[in-house]
């Protein structure tokens, strides 16, 4: 268990960059955890750190321990679980990375279903793009990433996967079924500049020579207007809610000819997920698809 605490703190630093902040989150000083840091490092007979002028970052040497370290801290969590299942208690915390459009409807009420049935079990979640995910499971941050048009990476694995068409968020009075063409009647709102939703789009404006009167970035859902020109959006069809948008003032409607967009539940590669994750998985599954 010393051990164990140990590789806590050292994730602890890698995380915050800084022996300072990670201190503070640790409860100890920052001396000691310096040398606590330092008694691992005479051990390994390297360096885990370099330090830098401002902070300290994960050295060559020390990012393979690290992942060699947090591997053991999920093993703990999934073998706590398992002990919590055991006892009929369902415990621990599901940390997830996902692509922005799913934090508006989607998530929440994922999450919310999950914990009727399991309220002893937290949630952390947290936005990026498909690198910062992909970094982010392969650093032991996140369990899970949900990702809207993912980069394959090495050391991460697809474990569901669904190629789900593309809606549009539009104003009330708009027609609900657009061709391509009348793109050039509309305000468009994209998503923001290299994104893997704004890339598969552009793409397809690019191959299709269409006309786009781009008024806005934006990787959260906009109140629609239908003055001077009705505004459009486009939105993954998974993670819209057709009750957020008419809440807002909008309503849901579809293009013709619109490519499909790729969503990946991924997880870090040959890594058990623990128990509440694994279930939270199967939950998913149903939604996202095998």
């Amino acid at each position: 268990m010393r051990h164990l605490q140990i590789y806590r703190a050292i994730k602890t630093v890698a995380e915050q960059g800084s022996f300072r902040k990670a201190s503070e989150l640790l409860g100890i000083s920052p001396s000691a955890l310096v040398r606590q840091v330092k008694v691992v490092e005479e051990e390994l007979g390297a360096e885990i750190f370099d330090r830098l002028s401002v902070g300290v970052r994960l050295s060559t040497v020390g990012e393979i321990y690290h992942r060699h370290f947090i591997g053991h801290l999920a093993e703990l969590d999934r073998a706590n679980g398992i002990v919590a299942d055991m006892k009929g208690v369902r415990i621990g915390q599901v940390n997830l990375a996902v692509s922005a459009p799913f934090l508006l409807g989607f998530l929440p009420k994922e999450i919310a279903a999950f914990r009727e049935r399991h309220p002893r079990v937290s949630f952390s979640v947290v936005t990026g793009d498909s690198d910062s995910i992909n970094e982010m499971l392969l650093d032991g941050q996140a369990d899970l990433g949900l990702i809207l048009e993912p980069k394959p990476r090495s050391g991460v694995e697809t474990i569901l996967q669904e190629h789900g068409s593309i809606s549009l968020v539009l104003g009330k009075g708009s027609k609900t079924v657009l061709y391509p063409h009348e793109l050039e009647d509309h305000d468009v709102i994209l998503p923001t500049n290299g994104t893997g939703m704004r890339n598969l789009l552009d793409t397809h404006f690019a191959q299709a020579r269409l006309n786009i009167h781009q008024i806005l970035e934006m990787d959260t859902l906009v109140p629609p207007h239908v003055s001077p020109l009705p505004s459009l959006q486009f939105w993954p069809t998974l993670a819209l809610d057709a009750d957020i948008v008419q809440q807002m003032g909008g309503q849901v409607g579809i293009m013709q000819s619109m490519p499909r967009c790729n969503i990946a539940l991924c997880q870090i590669e040959g890594r058990p997920l623990p128990i509440a994750a694994a279930r939270f998985v199967s939950q998913l599954g149903a939604r996202i698809g095998a």
